[in-house]
């Protein structure tokens, strides 16, 4: 089974995100962290397949911490969540690094199917 690390320093969101994918029945078994420093200890360990990281972390940031997985975990697929306008965003970081990014506006919309799409993408599901 796929792994899904959720890194979200909020709470009740990343509760929210988890609960959503619970009932929206994605296949994998999913993962919490509460800051990027816990994200990337986690990520080194458990090599998840996708991992959903939010922009704005206490600590380092997510794009610092989507680099620092990425340097570890390459294979690994991460969907960066912010509620920043998505085009002052995506040019802070490289393709390389993230493969999606989803407005959390538009996150119940999306996230699902972007998910399913990478998880089907490298045959896990």
């Amino acid at each position: 089974m796929s792994t899904i690390l959720i890194i979200e320093d909020h709470k009740d969101f990343r509760q929210a995100v988890r609960q959503f994918l619970e009932v929206s029945n994605v296949k994998a078994d999913l993962l919490e962290a509460s800051s990027g420093e816990e994200g990337v200890l986690l990520a080194k360990r458990n090599k998840p397949e996708v991992i959903l990281m939010d922009f704005w972390l206490r600590g380092i940031n997510g794009v610092e911490a989507a680099s620092q997985i990425k340097a570890s975990v390459p294979e690994c697929s991460i969907i960066l969540l912010t509620m920043f306008d998505l085009k002052d965003v995506q040019p802070l970081v490289s393709k390389d690094i993230i493969k999606e990014f989803i407005s959390k506006s538009d996150l119940f919309e999306k996230l699902v199917p972007c998910v399913n799409r990478i998880l089907n993408i490298d045959g896990k599901m």
